[in-house]
């Protein structure tokens, strides 16, 4: 009885492992696409509404979820506090800090990094157009993540039920 109890704790455990690891995909696609909000949102703020960065930042921190809202309320105390040599200076100390809660890939990071580095760098067209590129970036990165998760989320979900019945007959 105890040897059934624990081979299905196998499974179960499997099983589990196999859906925790699919649903990093579905939690990278959530979060860009919470990031495509914020930079629509961002760019209204700067562009349209002529708001400082730390108020704009602020702002968006009130609207977003957790790990961004955190990264955007450590990143905006550090700017408003003079903590920061530049903006990209003060996103990649505090992104560091948080890196484990985001699910982004290193393409999602570069051109973030890139977008980061130029933000408050050049003129109002400039930022335009440089807001208009990074939102194209991250709808198509979007729409990869969302095609990625759903074949993904699958695959080691099922995988994870296998892998638990495998070592089950085994055990058996």
């Amino acid at each position: 009885m105890l040897k059934l109890v624990l081979i299905f704790m196998l499974f179960l455990t499997a099983s589990y492992i196999g859906f925790l690891y699919g649903e990093t995909f579905r939690k990278r696609y959530i979060q860009l696409k919470e990031i495509l909000k914020n930079l629509i949102i961002l760019q209204n703020e700067i562009l349209y509404g002529s708001t400082p960065l730390p108020e704009a930042l602020s702002n968006i921190q009130k609207k977003t979820i957790k790990p961004i809202s955190t990264l955007l309320g450590n990143v905006n105390g550090k700017l408003c506090e003079g903590e920061a040599e530049s903006v990209y200076s003060a996103f990649s100390s505090e992104y560091t800090l948080l890196e484990e809660e985001f699910y982004l890939s290193n393409s999602d990071k570069n051109f973030l990094i890139d977008f980061i580095k130029s933000l408050g760098e050049s003129g109002l067209y400039g930022q335009e157009k440089i807001f208009d590129l990074v939102i194209e970036n991250v709808r198509s990165n979007l729409k990869e993540a969302e095609e990625e998760s759903k074949k993904n989320i699958k695959v080691y979900r099922y995988l994870g039920i296998c892998i638990g019945a495998m070592i089950t007959i085994f055990l058996i």
